[in-house]
C-alpha cells in the first residue's frame, strides 16, 4: 500500500509540473508574442513617426545653400565670385535648454561684440521666445524655434571676438569638468571615504565645478556659424551694369546676375545636424540628397575691352561735365558677324560690391546709377537712323545716289510744319545730300518709299521689339502703330524722331550693314560650365532674319565711309585706321523747368542727345561701336565721335591690327585698369578646447592635508 501510495503522489506531482510548466510556457509564449508584437509596431506601423521623433530629439535642421557660381569674361578674368565668409546664428530651443544659458544675458554680450542695433536686439529676442508645433505631431506642446540670424557677414574683426570669447568658455568649461572628475574621484579615495567630512566636501567642491562648468558652456549655448558665401566683384565698377548684382541670400536682381540665377544659383540642401548635450556637433546628415554647386556663366564681353569704353566715357563725361552737370553716357560694343556683345558700359557707374550704400561716406547709391542705359533708356536716334532709311530705299529701287534731289526748305501737313535744316542747302546730289545728312532729302525719300514700306523696314530692323539680349530691364522701344502712322509721322521718322530706340537695337540695326544684311540676336552669354569644370551649353550665332542684300549692304559701308571722311563725322577720321560711321543729334523732350518758361515747347534746344555709330574698320568690320552722350548741348559730331574713334582706335591695336603703313599702334592702347583675381579670404576657425589637457586653475589640496598625501590623491 505504502509503496502504491508513493507512486500516486509522484505522478500528481509530475502533472503538476508539467501543467506549471505548461504556464510557464504559454505566458512565456504571450510575453514574447507581445514582444514581438510591439517590435512589430514600433519598427513597421510606428517606424517612421518614432524615426521622426528621434530625429528631432536628437538632430537640428540647418539649410545650407551652396556656392553660387562664378561669372567671368571671355578671356576667364573673374567677374563675380562667391567667397566663404562668416555669419552668426542661434539655436533658441539649445539655449533655453542649457542648464546654465542665460538668454538675456548672451543676447547682451552679442550684441556689445558684434554691435548689434537695437532692432537687431529686438528681433533676436523675439525669435528666441517664438514657439511652434513640430510638423512631424501636431499635438504635440509648441517647441522654440531652432533657428534665428544674430548677424549676417560678420566682420573679420568682430569674428575675432567673439570667436575668441567663446573659446575662451569652452576651455573655462573644460577646465571645470576635469577638475570635477579629479574632485570626484578624490572622493572615491578609500582615505577620504574613512572621513565623512571631507567626501561631503570634495563632492562639495566637485559640484561648484559642474555649476561653473555649466555657467561657462551655457555663455554662448545655440551660438553657431552657418558657412556661407559672399558675393564678391574683384573687378569692383568693371562691366557692373552687365552683371548687376546679388542680394544677401544669393539671389540676383539685376544684370546677368538675374538673368542667369537658375544656373549660377547652388542647389539648396537640407543638413541635419546631430548635437551632444553641450551642443556640440556629432555627425551631420543630409536629408534632401547630396548638394550641387552652381555653374560658371562664361560672358561674350573682353574685360580689356569693356574698360577701354569706360575709360573714355569717362573722359568725355568729366570734360562736359562741368558745362553740363546733368551729362551721361552709354555705349555698346558688338561683333557683328556673331552678335556677341564685347562691352556694353554706362558712365556714372556703381560698385556693385555696394550696390545700396557706399561704404565710406554711407552715401545711399543714387539708383539711375544702376540703370542699364544701353538697354533700358529710349531715345530719338536722330540722324543716326538716316543711313537705315537710305538703305531700305536703295533695296526697294525708289531712290539712288547720283541723281540730285532738291534739299531746300519745304512744308508739309497743309503748311502746318517745316521740314528744315541748321545750315540750308539747295539743290545737290544725293552724294552731298548725303555727306550733309540734310532733312528734307531725308523726307523727300521718305515719301518716295512709302508709309507701309517706311514702317515694315523699321520693324525689319529690330525696332519696337526686344533684341533678345538676355539682359533684364531691356525695353521694346516705340514705334508708331500702323493706325496712328499719318504724314506728320511720315515728315518725322526719317529724320530720326517719333521713333524711340535704345542703343543696342541700334548697334544690332548696323551690324546688318556690317555683315552683308542680316539682322544678329545680341548675346550676352558665351557658355556655362557645370560645377567639374564639364561645358553644360555653349551659345550659337543666330541671324534672326535678313533685312537688306549684300550689295545694298556694301554700298551702304562706301556711304557710311564717306561720311566720316567728308561729312559730319570728320572728326572720327584717324589716321591708323579706316573708319565708316554716322553722327546724329536729337533734340530732347523738353523737360519741367522749360515747359513753365515755355508752354509751347515740345523738345529743348539746350539738351540734345549726341550719337556716333562705327563700323570698325569700314570695308570689313569686326566691331560696331554706338555711342550716346545724353543731356549736353553738343551734337553728335562734336560729342560722340571723338570718344567713338578713340574707342575704334585702341580696339584695333589691342586685336593687333595693322595700321595704314604697316605697323601696329604701340602706345596709349591698353587700359589703365589692373585685373585683381578671384580673392581668397581666411577664415578663423574656433579651436577644439577639449583636446587641450591644460588647467587654468589646480586643485588646492591643503584643507585636508592631514588626511592624505597629494601623491596618492592625484597620482
Amino acid at each position: 500500500m505504502a509503496s502504491g501510495a508513493s507512486t500516486g503522489q509522484d505522478g500528481t506531482v509530475r502533472v503538476a509540473r508539467a501543467r506549471g510548466l505548461g504556464v510557464f510556457a504559454v505566458l512565456l509564449t504571450v510575453l514574447f508574442l507581445g514582444i514581438g508584437a510591439r517590435l512589430v509596431q514600433l519598427q513597421v506601423l510606428l517606424h517612421r513617426e518614432k524615426a521622426q521623433e528621434v530625429v528631432d530629439i536628437l538632430y537640428s535642421p540647418v539649410t545650407e545653400r551652396d556656392h553660387r557660381g562664378s561669372i567671368v569674361d571671355a578671356r576667364g578674368i573673374p567677374l563675380a565670385v562667391s567667397v566663404a565668409t562668416r555669419s552668426c546664428a542661434l539655436d533658441p530651443k539649445i539655449l533655453l535648454e542649457s542648464e546654465g544659458a542665460k538668454p538675456e544675458k548672451l543676447i547682451s554680450t552679442l550684441a556689445t561684440l558684434l554691435e548689434l542695433t537695437p532692432a537687431d536686439i529686438d528681433r533676436i529676442t523675439k525669435g528666441v521666445e517664438k514657439r511652434r508645433v513640430p510638423k512631424a505631431n501636431p499635438d504635440a506642446e509648441p517647441q522654440p524655434i531652432r533657428f534665428v540670424w544674430v548677424k549676417r557677414r560678420v566682420g573679420e574683426e568682430q569674428y575675432k571676438a567673439l570667436a575668441t570669447a567663446m573659446e575662451a568658455a569652452k576651455r573655462e568649461a573644460s577646465d571645470a569638468w576635469k577638475n570635477r572628475r579629479r574632485w570626484l574621484r578624490l572622493a572615491g579615495r578609500r582615505k577620504v571615504a574613512r572621513d565623512p567630512e571631507g567626501e561631503k566636501a570634495c563632492r562639495e567642491y566637485a559640484e561648484g565645478w559642474r555649476r561653473v562648468a555649466l555657467d561657462a558652456e551655457g555663455r554662448f549655448a545655440g551660438v553657431m556659424f552657418p558657412p556661407e558665401y559672399e558675393r564678391v566683384y574683384p573687378q569692383r565698377e568693371l562691366a557692373s551694369h552687365i552683371l548687376g548684382f546679388s542680394d544677401i541670400d544669393g539671389n540676383g536682381l539685376e544684370g546677368v546676375e538675374k538673368t542667369c540665377d537658375s544656373l549660377l544659383q547652388g542647389v539648396a540642401v537640407k543638413r541635419l545636424v546631430a548635437r551632444d548635450a553641450r551642443s556640440r556637433a556629432l555627425s551631420t546628415m543630409v536629408e534632401d540628397g547630396r548638394s550641387s554647386d552652381g555653374m560658371t556663366v562664361e560672358l561674350t564681353i573682353d574685360s580689356v575691352v569693356q574698360a577701354i569704353v569706360e575709360e573714355e566715357l569717362q573722359t568725355t563725361v568729366d570734360r562736359y561735365k562741368q558745362e553740363f552737370p546733368e551729362v551721361h553716357a552709354h555705349a555698346v560694343v558688338m561683333d557683328p558677324w556673331t552678335g556677341d556683345i564685347l562691352a556694353i558700359a554706362n558712365y556714372p557707374t556703381f560698385d556693385p560690391n555696394h550696390p545700396g550704400t557706399m561704404p565710406e561716406t554711407g552715401e545711399r547709391v543714387d539708383p539711375r546709377t544702376r540703370r542699364n542705359d544701353a538697354v533700358a533708356a529710349i531715345q530719338e536716334p536722330g540722324s543716326t537712323f538716316k543711313p537705315l532709311l537710305i538703305a531700305a530705299a536703295l533695296e526697294e529701287k525708289v531712290a539712288s545716289l547720283d541723281d540730285m534731289i532738291e534739299c531746300a526748305t519745304f512744308s508739309m501737313n497743309g503748311g502746318r510744319r517745316t521740314i528744315k535744316d541748321i545750315h540750308p542747302y539747295g539743290r545737290m546730289t544725293r552724294v552731298m545730300a548725303r555727306l550733309k545728312s540734310t532733312n528734307p532729302r531725308l523726307v523727300r525719300i521718305g515719301q518716295r518709299l512709302g508709309a507701309e514700306k517706311m514702317r515694315q523696314y523699321v520693324k525689319a530692323y529690330g525696332f519696337g521689339e526686344k533684341t533678345g539680349s538676355l539682359l533684364p530691364g531691356e525695353v521694346r522701344g516705340r514705334v508708331t502703330t500702323a493706325e496712328k502712322w499719318n504724314d506728320w509721322t511720315m515728315g518725322s521718322v526719317p529724320m530720326g524722331y517719333e521713333i524711340n530706340v535704345t542703343t543696342l537695337q541700334m548697334a544690332t540695326a548696323y551690324s546688318a550693314i556690317a555683315n552683308g544684311g542680316q539682322l544678329p540676336r545680341p548675346n550676352i552669354v558665351r557658355r556655362v560650365f557645370d560645377a567639374t569644370g564639364g561645358l553644360a551649353l555653349e551659345t550659337q550665332p543666330h541671324m534672326r532674319r535678313r533685312v537688306i542684300s549684300e550689295e545694298t549692304a556694301a554700298t551702304m559701308r562706301r556711304v557710311l565711309r564717306k561720311v566720316v571722311t567728308d561729312g559730319t563725322g570728320r572728326r572720327a577720321n584717324i589716321k591708323e585706321y579706316e573708319l565708316g560711321g554716322k553722327t546724329g543729334t536729337a533734340n530732347m523732350i523738353a523737360n519741367a523747368d522749360e515747359k513753365k518758361a515755355n508752354p509751347k515747347i515740345g523738345y529743348s534746344n539746350k539738351r540734345h542727345t549726341a550719337n556716333f555709330v562705327a563700323l570698325v574698320p569700314w570695308d570689313k568690320p569686326r566691331a560696331i561701336v554706338c555711342v550716346s552722350i545724353r543731356e549736353t548741348g553738343k551734337y553728335g559730331g562734336e560729342a560722340a565721335s571723338p570718344p567713338g574713334a578713340a574707342i575704334a582706335r585702341r580696339l584695333m591695336g589691342y586685336w593687333g591690327v595693322p595700321t595704314a603703313n604697316g605697323t601696329p599702334i604701340m602706345a596709349d592702347i591698353l587700359p589703365r585698369k589692373v585685373f585683381e583675381p578671384a580673392p581668397v579670404p581666411v577664415i578663423y576657425t574656433i579651436g577644439a578646447p577639449d583636446d587641450d589637457n591644460r588647467m587654468s586653475e589646480e586643485i588646492d589640496p591643503r584643507w585636508m592635508e592631514e588626511m592624505i598625501d597629494d601623491s596618492e590623491a592625484f597620482g
